[in-house]
């Protein structure tokens, strides 16, 4: 049986990436950082037949990582998908692209959060799991980026904090295929799309099911020869 483990499975994209993984037999290790309330993910740990295992763990916590990495030592695990993140949601202004573009106005606060939270503990994530992806037999390690982590196709002002903190995440992927390519371990960022998840707001182009499918299959074909490449989700290469 082929395995997976997921970070923020318990919404939007991390929730459907679940589902369907579960419901192609995978084994599914599902982390997010309040199992108690992830009600939708617990009930398909009641019906998964056990072959799905819910876990705590906040990507920003070092300690819960570094657990988590213990408990799963020596399991081989064929993918790793990095889903947990952070950005300013929906009704900000964001993705209406009315946010204001002055730099002197930013929340540098959040910034620095977002740089721990969607560049940092990804890295950290990979780190702690690597010796599991080491064992598995598919050896594929997926980051969820974005479209506006691309310095090239970026058209427009403002967004400073989450688009430098998934080029970071970008930067993150390329170096880590490159050092990891003689062990035949693949590494990819993926975009996801515009998508209708709390945090992409209702007006999005595409659906969960959409862009979690077509991620799956860009992953599902993955071979050497992509590894450090940014991927959107219908399997079009994007520019860094």
């Amino acid at each position: 049986m082929s395995s997976v483990l997921i970070t923020g499975a318990n919404r939007g994209l991390g929730l459907e990436f679940t589902r369907q993984y579960l419901n192609d037999g995978w084994e599914v290790h599902a982390f997010c950082r309040q199992p108690d309330k992830a009600a939708e993910l617990s009930a398909m740990v009641a019906e998964s037949r056990g072959n799905i295992q819910l876990r705590e763990m906040d990507i920003g916590n070092k300690e819960q990582i570094e657990a988590a990495a213990k408990e799963l030592k020596g399991l081989p695990i064929d993918l790793l998908i990095n889903n947990a993140g952070i950005a300013d949601g929906y009704g900000r202004g964001v993705y209406e692209m009315k946010e204001d573009p002055d730099i002197q106005n930013y929340d540098f606060t959040f910034w620095e959060e977002m740089m721990r939270i969607n560049t940092l503990a990804p890295a950290k994530i990979i780190g702690a799991f690597l010796e599991n992806i080491r064992a598995g037999g598919q050896k594929k390690i997926a980051s969820l980026s974005s479209g506006l982590g691309s310095i090239t196709n970026l058209a427009w002002a403002g967004k400073y904090g989450y688009c430098a903190s998934k080029a970071g995440l970008n930067m993150v992927s390329k170096g880590l295929a490159e050092w990891l390519r003689p062990e035949n371990i693949m590494v990819i960022s993926l975009s996801p799309g515009w998508t209708r998840t709390a945090m992409g707001g209702p007006h999005a182009t595409n659906s969960a099911e959409e862009s979690v499918s077509g991620m799956r299959h860009v992953i599902s074909g993955l071979t050497l020869a992509e590894t450090g490449r940014f991927w959107n989700f219908d399997g079009e290469e994007l520019p860094w």
